[in-house]
């Protein structure tokens, strides 16, 4: 609520007032009212001020006349209203063009105008206009106070402040990331983000909801910011016929402070949750269920319907330092868009999906409907997951075997965190998803402590094909990948490769000339075996 240069207009004593030049500015913003007493009046102004004045003290002064216009342009003046008559016979056309080009309104007083009278009619309704504030202010106060002393939550609020407002509301993260809104068909809201820039403003990004979009003009934007954090912002479509109002503004400012309040509120009880949830699943763990059913009821409090078969993804981040990475840790279980990513890509119930921190890492536990095509689906979780949190350096994601038992949870978790053993130099450099089934016997390789003992089998087995390999710049040691991977078979490894049979076979001799024989089962089981080795410890050297 605030007033126009066309609402100064519609007042007392203002109907013979005309607007001669800048009609494009009408609906400039009126703050204050002041007089022209001095030329250099410049110092005793502010902007979105309305100007009265007789000229009187630059009549005599053209460049001050030349001037005045542009330099309260400059200012961001609301208007400026000239009594002509007494000391200057007319407005000069200087200020008409200028106030046209510049689009300040230009008012004459007519003859009989008083100065003072005219100012305290706008300051009178400024005062009016306050005291409506506040009582607005006290008002929406009182409204918000007694939500917060029922006892609502979160989403309540922001149904009901949406309803005070008559507009949908959206509450994003200090990320931008969308948590909650007053919209019913939340799957139909996206958050399209600008590249960030240092020097931009909030409007760096619009809302699509099903096919409407809103942009920079059609957003407003109020910070959730309480001692000391920034929990997110306040997010107001605004219908594109209707202006944002002063009460409009009033009510999202006052919001803030509850939703601050609520967010605290709500990130203490849930921290509690999430320490219950991690003892629960440390009982897992620890055997300390006699049943399933005891298992799954228990579950059943933090609202988890925990049922079989069902696999565990954990997530890793290559982040050093301890309390960067449990910062991360805590942005991607707030962001909640693990559990919705799975429930959409897996195809369950969300309640079917638990995320939590336990062992410095995270942990999914997926309860499947299906186990049809599972293994693409959760490749593509994977995939998305990696692709969601990428801004958070690189990821490693380990997905386990299928647990069909209770008994086998502790077992087949140990197995997935053993992923991230085996890639762990592999992470510094890239992220990656891999599932504990695929590492073959690389499962048994991490147990030996001693890389010397697998260097020396290595060499020993094919220490000359590596020799040839370097001394005469060929590469033997990927044929005899595709050989045993044939099972020796020459005419399908030459295919493979694509290289001429009499080739392949060359290549084979030479093998056999190298100390690789391919007709000895138990030879060549271990000249596999070194092989895998070789892969191995390639891995582990980075």
């Amino acid at each position: 609520m605030f007033i126009t240069i066309c609402d100064v207009l519609k007042m007392e004593g203002y109907e013979d007032v005309k607007v001669i030049a800048g009609d494009s500015g009408l609906n400039r913003r009126v703050e204050n009212v002041y007089f022209m007493e001095v030329p250099d009046i410049y110092a005793y102004i502010d902007q979105n001020g309305l100007l009265l004045t007789t000229l009187y003290p630059i009549a005599d002064k053209p460049e001050h006349i030349q001037t005045l216009i542009p330099k309260l342009a400059e200012m961001n003046l609301a208007g400026i209203a000239i009594k002509p008559g007494r000391y200057v016979a007319e407005i000069p056309e200087i200020m008409v063009e200028q106030a046209n080009e510049l689009g300040i309104p230009l008012m004459q007083l007519p003859d009989g105008a008083n100065l003072s009278t005219l100012a305290n009619q706008v300051l009178t309704k400024f005062l009016d206009v306050k005291t409506s504030l506040l009582e607005f202010r006290n008002k929406m106060h009182q409204q918000l106070l007694e939500l917060l002393l029922e006892g609502t939550d979160v989403n309540k609020f922001v149904l009901s402040l949406a309803n005070l407002v008559n507009a949908p509301i959206l509450l994003l993260n200090h990320d931008f990331e969308y948590v909650r809104s007053s919209i019913q068909k939340e799957n139909e809201i996206l958050i399209h983000r600008k590249p960030y820039n240092s020097d931009s403003s909030y409007s760096a990004f619009s809302v699509q909801v099903g096919n409407a979009f809103y942009e920079k003009n059609d957003i407003f934007i109020q910070c959730i910011y309480a001692g000391g954090n920034e929990y997110g912002f306040l997010v107001v479509l605004l219908d594109k016929e209707k202006n944002l109002t002063e009460d409009m503004i009033i009510a999202i400012e006052q919001a803030s402070f509850i939703i601050a309040f609520l967010f605290q509120t709500e990130q203490t009880l849930l921290q509690k949750e999430r320490n219950h949830l991690s003892s629960f699943v440390r009982d897992i763990f620890h055997n300390q269920y006699s049943s399933q059913t005891e298992m799954i009821e228990k579950a059943k409090v933090f609202k988890w319907n925990l049922q079989f078969p069902f696999v565990l993804v954990s997530i890793k981040t290559n982040e050093k330092e301890s309390e960067k990475k449990l910062a991360i840790f805590h942005k991607m279980l707030d962001s909640g868009l693990i559990e919705r990513s799975a429930s959409k890509i897996v195809d369950v119930p969300i309640e079917n999906c638990k995320v939590l921190y336990i062992n410095d890492s995270l942990v999914c536990f997926i309860s499947l409907v299906s186990e049809n095509n599972v293994r693409q689906k959760l490749q593509n979780l994977g995939d998305v997951i990696l692709s969601l949190f990428e801004k958070y350096g690189n990821l490693g994601v380990s997905i386990s075997d299928t647990v069909h038992r209770f008994n086998q949870i502790k077992e087949y978790y140990d197995n997935s965190t053993l992923v991230f053993q085996v890639y762990k130099e592999n992470l510094q450099k890239q992220s990656y998803v891999h599932f504990y089934g695929d590492i073959g016997l690389f499962r048994l390789f991490h147990y030996v402590e001693n890389l010397f003992i697998l260097e020396d089998f290595v060499m020993e087995k094919l220490g000359k094909v590596f020799e040839y390999d370097k001394k005469k710049n060929t590469n033997l040691i990927e044929t005899l990948r595709y050989y045993i991977k044939n099972n020796t078979n020459v005419q399908k490894t030459s295919e493979d490769m694509f290289v001429h049979y009499n080739t392949m076979r060359y290549r084979i001799n030479k093998l056999k000339e190298l100390g690789i024989d391919g007709e000895d089962g138990f030879e060549l089981t271990e000249i596999a075996l070194a092989y895998q080795l070789h892969q191995y410890l390639q891995l582990k050297k980075g």
